[in-house]
């Protein structure tokens, strides 16, 4: 159905109140005739232009019941002879040895190979094939009869799916791939990924969900690698078995009991991310809540834009036509103080609930209550001295954005209704699942495990909703996309963590009769601020323990601090004429210690978070080398070390740690103390005389220098060629060097045929993994990373 404007009166109308009448067509193909016949035409033509989410939204208006129980999902893994190099997706020439499914639900494992496996795990299943024909014929018969709703794995979508289909169609033709489809439909595309070229299908009926991807989309931590691997023993401790062969031809050839072995962990290690995770589950959850393909939630203009539609045709208004945007002008960010470096006592940390939604909410933020921008007059500066004068909104019911931007105050906007609407749920869902929490303590049923995931589910994938409806509506292909609203939140968020911090500072140099002077924010980003409360802390707490301080610093939060910060915030809604006060700030943690090197670089030692007394202290830290996946993870480890050594010993204490990891470090493998790095723009720097152009970047040079050499050896049957967008490791080489570089990148293990172990640099290693990053927090607080030899000391 689709709606055009008439003069009739009707129950459908647009955003701005017009009347519609509905267009009703006999089949699909009748309206797409329709929409091209009046595309040339200047009337514009209203409704969701996807079929299927509007037979979605007609026919489920409520909330969907599902269940995870009814959702057949597969993982996938398959593994292949490597006689000619590693296998090719485009040139699928190496033959198909095992391929594995694992039913999510059963936790059963069927697994089809081409040679002996004997196992007595009831959870396996193994079919023995004479030949890779036998082995395509039997798993075909399996999954026709066993379609699922979803795949999952590791890379499945761009190695095990693509070079399956692939394979089966060298061997057996397309009427057999397109049999992978419960539709009988396949859909094959060309895409680039990160400047590489990739094959991905699609199978109607069936739905790719790999789990790699889902783990880069909702775990926002950065890894030095993704492979499964690395993943495993980053999440669960357990990761893959190695080959017990130099080769991977060698161990499949010798060894095909272990080499099925190690296909079906796989499966099980993807599987048992999904326990503990959730991230399916979680992937399920926002596409029912949203009403979307399950695929489509990797999108945030698709969900929000089939949730807005289902709002307003739940009140009979129907979207806009979808218009073509040009990317406008960058507008501004979120604000970041320059903070007082070094380290402070006593720190406390404020932060603002859901920032940017409620501002959509205060400002009334939404397509159709916006009225224009006033651009005269108006900046975040001027609202922040009081020099802009705004009297007048009152009288034009509006109310008014730090970019001059201008929103109807007559009634909610559908948007900020909605954002309002799903914070409630929300918070409804979190105490849920805390209650249920509390009482599987006692009661440990699965009723209770069934309801927490639930809620969790539900409440995280509200929270992913809220937090990317700011970036859908800077999105040039939303519906809605405005660059007016954009700037409006973020220069609204400017403004109120400004504004809140120069509230502070003055209610805090009152009361500690510092007269202006002193500044106790000592940082602050997009939504929160972090005072340093040390001269209070002398004032009423002499001789009083850690613990005492912080239960006068709750206090303080809870009695002065938080009340005051509410009467700001009412204050700054009034100034602006907000259709409404949305601001709510609570205090986060409590700090004995903290240390800020730069912006957005910062340690703290919390002893208290969020009201959760710890019984030992929590280090918290941000953009500093030892949260960086490009730092050594055992450097990474090493300078959380140096970190709470700096919070609670001395100086010396620290330099005998130095030394002691110094000489730890010096007898670690290459793998150990290489940096990690993202490998781009190979082909752009590649040079076929030289190697390498002038100006690559050091881990390409390295990465070019370890292809040639592979290649020079004749290595590709058994180490693969660094490719655009690989996870590699780089390490210095001391000069000379066989390679005659003083680089060398590497994937996984530095093969051992380039004989470079004893050319390792470590001193330089050492210095660039651990010294810099390490210098770089003491010399903000005056400490040396060595004890400096002087005079006195000379002389003894």
């Amino acid at each position: 159905t689709f709606y055009s404007i008439t003069q009739e009166q009707s129950e459908y109308k647009t955003l701005e109140g017009q009347n519609l009448k509905p267009i009703t067509f006999d089949s699909i193909d009748a309206s797409r005739k329709f929409k091209r016949d009046v595309a040339t035409s200047n009337s514009p033509i209203y409704g969701l232009e996807r079929y299927h989410y509007q037979y979605i939204g007609k026919n489920f208006p409520n909330d969907v019941e599902w269940s995870k129980d009814k959702i057949k999902i597969f993982t996938l893994d398959i593994e292949t002879t490597c006689e000619n190099g590693f296998p090719d997706v485009e040139n699928p020439q190496e033959q198909l040895l095992c391929i594995t499914v694992k039913n999510q639900s059963n936790k059963q494992i069927l697994t089809w190979g081409v040679g002996d496996f004997k196992t007595d795990r009831e959870d396996v299943t193994y079919v023995k094939c004479k030949t890779e024909s036998h082995l395509i014929m039997e798993f075909m018969k399996f999954w026709m009869k066993n379609y699922p709703d979803v795949i999952t794995g590791w890379n499945t979508k761009f190695f095990d799916l693509p070079y399956l289909m692939n394979r089966i169609k060298m061997i057996a033709g397309d009427k057999v791939i397109n049999k992978m489809s419960p539709w009988h439909l396949v859909r094959r595309e060309e895409i680039t990924v990160m400047g590489r070229p990739q094959t991905v299908y699609t199978l109607y009926g069936t739905v790719m969900l790999d789990y790699f991807d889902l783990y880069k989309w909702f775990i926002p931590t950065k890894q030095e690698s993704y492979k499964l691997d690395y993943i495993g023993q980053v999440e669960l401790g357990e990761g893959k078995d190695d080959s017990p062969y130099d080769t991977f031809k060698d161990w499949y050839t010798n060894d095909f009991q272990s080499f099925v072995d190690y296909n079906i962990q796989d499966v099980e290690i993807v599987d048992k991310l999904e326990d503990k995770l959730g991230l399916i589950e979680l992937a399920l959850t926002i596409a029912y809540e949203s009403k979307v393909n399950y695929d489509d939630i990797f999108s945030q203009v698709r969900v929000w834009d089939t949730l807005i539609a289902n709002h307003l045709m739940s009140k009979k208004i129907c979207v806009p036509p979808r218009e073509d945007h040009v990317k406008e002008s960058k507008y501004e960010g979120a604000y970041v103080k320059e903070p007082l470096e070094g380290m402070h006592k006593w720190v406390v940390s404020f932060d603002i609930n859901s920032l940017y939604p409620h501002i959509i909410v205060q400002y009334n933020i939404s397509p159709e209550k916006i009225l224009g921008v006033k651009s005269q007059g108006i900046s975040v500066n001027n609202l922040l001295y009081g020099k802009a004068k705004l009297g007048y909104l009152k009288t034009e019911g509006a109310c008014i954005a730090p970019n001059g931007a201008t929103f109807k105050n007559d009634n909610q906007g559908f948007l900020p209704e909605m954002i309002e609407t799903m914070y409630k749920e929300r918070v409804i869902y979190k105490k849920r699942m805390l209650k249920a929490k509390k009482e599987y303590q006692k009661n440990k049923t699965e009723e209770l495990k069934k309801e927490i995931a639930r809620c969790h589910n539900i409440q995280w994938a509200r929270k992913i909703a809220l937090n990317s409806a700011y970036g859908a509506v800077g999105n040039q292909y939303f519906r809605y996309y405005d660059v007016r609203q954009a700037s409006a939140i973020t220069t609204a968020g400017q403004f109120i963590i400004r504004f809140i911090e120069n509230k502070m500072n003055e209610y805090l140099n009152g009361v500690l009769q510092t007269m202006g002077k002193a500044d106790y924010v000592v940082a602050s980003d997009t939504d929160s601020i972090y005072l340093v409360l040390d001269k209070l802390v002398e004032k009423t707490c002499k001789d009083k323990s850690d613990n005492e301080v912080v239960d006068f610093l709750n206090k303080v939060c809870e009695q002065k601090l938080e009340p005051y910060i509410e009467k700001c915030f009412a204050e700054l809604s009034d100034y602006t004429n907000s259709f409404k006060n949305a601001m709510v700030m609570k205090r986060e943690v409590i700090a004995n210690k903290g240390i800020w090197t730069a912006k957005k670089r910062y340690m703290l030692n919390v002893l208290d978070d969020e009201g959760v007394r710890l019984a030992k202290p929590k280090l918290k830290i941000m953009g500093i080398e030892a949260i960086k996946s490009s730092t050594p993870e055992v450097c990474r480890s090493k300078i959380k070390e140096a970190i709470n050594l700096i919070m609670t010993s001395t100086e010396k204490d620290l330099q005998n740690f130095v030394a002691d990891f110094r000489e730890e470090f010096s007898k670690m493998t290459a793998e150990q103390v290489s940096f990690p790095r993202s490998c781009n723009h190979i082909k752009r720097y590649y040079d076929s005389n030289s190697i390498f152009k002038k100006g690559t970047p050091i881990h390409v040079k390295g990465a070019l220098i370890y292809n040639h050499h592979i290649k020079r050896l004749k290595l590709a049957y058994k180490y693969p060629y660094i490719n655009e967008g690989d996870k590699i490791k780089f390490v210095k080489l001391k000069d000379p060097n066989p390679f005659k570089f003083d680089v060398v990148s590497y994937m996984g293990r530095l093969p051992h045929e380039f004989e470079l172990d004893k050319y390792i640099d470590y001193d330089t290693q050492f210095q660039k993994t651990f010294i810099d990053p390490l210098s770089f927090i003491l010399n903000s607080i005056g400490w040396k990373v060595e004890e400096e030899a002087n005079l006195e000391l000379f002389f003894g």
